[in-house]
């Protein structure tokens, strides 16, 4: 499947199959064509019975979950990502001519000092001497 989430794998899956209600005679009142997947860590499932077949609503019911999980991982991946953002250790700004090292106190380098001379250098040298913040 396609758009199917990587981090989800088949160990969070629990998938039962059942007899689905309604019409539909001696097909379905014998055989368990019906479908419901349950997502075991967030407990979302979805569920399927409009198909004869099995395996078409098995389908139909990954899409399904497929469809709400989703934006609920990438919302969790988006937190994830910009709360690293405060982890910062150096920070280039090129508009200002700076480069800071959140690691040494109070020390910012100039732009040209840092790429084209031996500025990354000496950061890393004040950072082994431990002039750290």
């Amino acid at each position: 499947m396609s758009d199917w989430p990587d981090s989800v794998t088949k160990k969070d899956l629990r998938i039962e199959y059942f007899r689905g209600s309604g019409a539909g005679g001696q097909h379905r009142n014998k055989k368990d064509t019906a479908c419901r997947i349950t997502h075991i860590p967030t407990g979302l499932f979805s569920s399927c019975q409009e198909h004869k077949s099995q395996k078409q609503n098995l389908k139909t019911a990954f899409k399904r979950l497929a469809d709400q999980l989703i934006p609920i991982m990438k919302k969790e991946e988006m937190k994830e990502r910009y709360s690293a953002g405060n982890n910062r250790v150096r920070t280039y700004n090129e508009k200002y001519n700076r480069v800071t090292d959140e690691r040494i106190s109070d020390k910012i380098y100039t732009w040209d000092e840092v790429f084209n001379g031996n500025g990354l250098d000496k950061i890393i040298q004040e950072l082994k001497d431990g002039r750290r913040k």
